[in-house]
């Protein structure tokens, strides 16, 4: 039994743009975020800022999670389907290879 494994490139484009769609879905849900809950709004909640530091800081640092995340996401499918794109390429030129040896 062969250890390899083919993944033929156009399920690769698809799944690269799972990830970009999942990385634009988590965009708009993190513009939502930002609109309904910010860091402002926990001061005035509090009344006091000393009582409201350690919510502020959890909102912040959730916020930055989410965008490194978003982002994280949109890189991996782009790089997926750039693989997808050079596995492709390189299939051809094989494909044109092995015909030019026939």
């Amino acid at each position: 039994m062969s250890d390899e494994v083919r993944v033929g490139t156009e399920e690769l484009h698809k799944l690269g743009s799972i990830f970009e769609k999942y990385a634009d879905d988590l965009a708009r849900q993190l513009t939502a975020f930002r609109r309904t809950s910010d860091a402002g709004a926990l001061h005035d909640g509090f009344g006091d800022p000393e009582a409201a530091r350690p919510h502020v800081e959890l909102y912040e640092q959730a916020e930055r999670a989410l965008g490194q995340l978003q982002q994280r996401l949109a890189e991996v499918g782009v790089g997926v389907k750039r693989s997808a794109a050079s596995t492709q390429t390189v299939e051809e030129e094989l494909a044109e290879m092995i015909r030019g040896v026939q």
